[in-house]
């Protein structure tokens, strides 16, 4: 997770109980296996919200996650830089961020995604 670029007005939003929500839903529900979780370029403030949330987080998902801040080294250990986009020191492409390109083919999908979104239970 690249956290670059985070504002204050981000953390902000992410109150107590949307984030305990998360972490319930990461922990308990995420419906695949987290075999690891490298967090890079995060904040100062991150760290002092990670240590709010540690406690609530379990074990086995702790040993999981790996924070390396800026030092692309530490993530090249776990992750060879030939495998990586240039923000990350590696030797793919840089990463477009601003999603531009997938605007439109989300567009194109449209109708597609209004229909999944009718499937499920309906709660009377």
């Amino acid at each position: 997770m690249d956290f670059d670029g985070l504002s204050m007005k981000q953390v902000m939003g992410l109150s107590p109980s949307f984030s305990m929500r998360l972490l319930s839903f990461i922990q308990d529900a995420l419906p695949l296996r987290l075999k690891e979780v490298h967090f890079v370029k995060q904040p100062f403030l991150f760290n002092i919200v990670w240590n709010m949330f540690k406690p609530f987080t379990r074990e086995k998902l702790r040993k999981r996650m790996f924070f390396h801040g800026s030092k692309m080294n530490s993530l090249h250990a776990y992750l060879a830089p030939s495998h990586l986009p240039m923000d990350y020191g590696g030797e793919l492409p840089e990463i477009n961020y601003t999603a531009a390109d997938w605007y439109t083919t989300i567009l194109s999908c449209n109708d597609s995604i209004r229909a999944w979104n009718t499937y499920g239970y309906r709660k009377e």
